[in-house]
């Protein structure tokens, strides 16, 4: 037996059983029903943070398979930007430490033409 059908029979029981009492027990329950529902708290559709937890719920909630895939591909395209950035970087270290391995006399760092040479000789 599962719940909904656990729930139909107790009301069937309750409604039987309701028929068979007296009229002064039955205006009584009547009337404590209805106390009890007017002292019942509302229930809040949503967030009550002064309309800001409604507008989240009602505008945000709604798009936020949208947000997440937006948010998703901004940072993938500034992961790329870094990882590209980072790529360049390595690859001047690399050829900043071939030029100081090389036993290149002082002179030629100072030689004019040599940045036209480290230029050109660069592997890219």
């Amino acid at each position: 037996m599962n719940d909904q059908e656990f729930h139909r029979r107790v009301r069937q029981h309750l409604n039987a059983s309701a028929w068979n009492l007296p009229p002064g027990a039955s205006s009584r329950l009547h009337e404590a029903r209805q106390k009890a529902l007017s002292r019942q708290k509302v229930a809040v559709r949503g967030l009550s943070l002064v309309g800001f937890g409604q507008m989240i719920t009602e505008r945000v909630l709604p798009r936020g398979k949208t947000t997440i895939a937006m948010v998703a591909v901004i940072l993938a395209a500034l992961g790329s930007a870094l990882l590209g950035q980072l790529q360049h970087t390595a690859d001047l270290e690399e050829v900043d430490s071939a030029l100081l391995a090389d036993d290149l006399p002082i002179d030629a760092y100072l030689d004019r033409g040599f940045d036209a040479w480290v230029q050109n000789d660069s592997p890219e």
